[in-house]
C-alpha cells in the first residue's frame, strides 16, 4: 500500500513539475495566462512537442537561429538542414524542408552527396515508387515502376498470359501502364510529382530528421520568408 502511495505521489509530483515548467517558460515567453495553460496541458501529454516545436512560436527569430545553430553543432552538421549521406557519411547541404502541412519533403531538386552517386530525390525515396517484388527476397528496391508516369506497353509485360491473350486478340497490343524504373537510385527525367516517403527512406537507410530538428526546420523557413518579405518591403 505504501508502495502505492509512494507511486501516485511521485507520478502527481512528475505531472506537477512537468506542467509547472512548461507554464512557466510560457509565461516567460509572453504567453497570456489561458494560453499558457493550455501549453502546458499540451506538455503533459506531449512533453517534446512543447519544447521542441510549440515554444519555438513564442521565441525571437534571434533565439531561433542560436537554437538551429546548437542543433546543427550537436548533429555535427553546418546548417539544420543538412543530411549526412547514408552511402558515405559525406555532409549533405540543404537537404531536408518541411511543406505547407508539417510533413517532411526535399528542400530542393536535385538533393545529391557531393562524394558519390547517392541523391535523396531518387525513384526510391519516393512515395510513387513501387518496389519489384522478388520471389525469395522480398522486394527489389533497385527495380520497380512509377504509379503516376505511364508510358505505351506490350500487354504481356504487365498483365498474366491469359488476359494479355485476350487482350491481343481484341486488339490491344499495347496500353499504358506503369513506367518501369530500371535504376531506383536516379529520379525519372523530367519528373514533377516526386514525394518524399519516410518509410521508404527507413527502408533505405537513411536517417530521419527527430522531432526538435523538424520543429527547427520549419521555423528556420518561416524566419527566411519573412525576412526576404521585409528586405523587399524596405527596398
Amino acid at each position: 500500500m505504501n508502495l502505492t502511495v509512494w507511486g501516485v505521489a511521485l507520478i502527481v509530483l512528475w505531472l506537477a513539475l512537468t506542467g509547472g515548467l512548461a507554464y512557466g517558460d510560457a509565461r516567460r515567453l509572453g504567453v497570456h495566462r489561458a494560453p499558457a495553460l493550455r501549453l502546458a496541458f499540451s506538455a503533459l501529454v506531449r512533453p517534446h512537442v512543447y519544447w521542441h516545436q510549440e515554444r519555438l512560436h513564442y521565441l525571437s527569430p534571434a533565439e531561433r537561429a542560436r537554437l538551429q545553430r546548437q542543433e546543427a553543432q550537436r548533429l555535427g552538421f553546418q546548417h539544420v538542414g543538412n543530411l549526412r549521406c547514408p552511402l558515405c557519411s559525406a555532409e549533405i547541404a540543404q537537404a531536408w524542408a518541411l511543406d505547407r502541412t508539417g510533413r517532411l519533403t526535399v528542400c530542393r531538386r536535385p538533393v545529391s552527396c557531393p562524394q558519390c552517386d547517392f541523391r535523396l530525390d531518387s525513384c526510391r525515396h519516393c512515395a510513387h515508387f513501387k518496389a519489384e517484388s522478388g520471389l525469395m527476397y522480398g522486394d527489389d528496391w533497385t527495380r520497380g515502376s512509377c504509379t503516376v508516369y505511364k508510358t505505351m506497353q506490350p500487354v504481356e509485360t504487365f498483365c498474366p498470359p491469359s488476359v494479355a491473350q485476350e487482350l491481343q486478340e481484341r486488339g490491344y497490343t499495347h496500353l499504358p501502364a506503369p513506367t518501369p524504373i530500371v535504376d531506383s537510385y536516379v529520379p525519372l527525367e523530367n519528373c514533377t510529382a516526386f514525394v518524399l516517403d519516410e518509410h521508404h527512406l527507413k527502408v533505405n537507410g537513411v536517417r530521419l530528421p527527430g522531432l526538435r530538428q523538424r520543429g527547427l526546420l520549419d521555423k528556420a523557413a518561416q524566419d527566411v520568408a519573412l525576412s526576404s518579405t521585409g528586405e523587399h518591403s524596405g527596398g
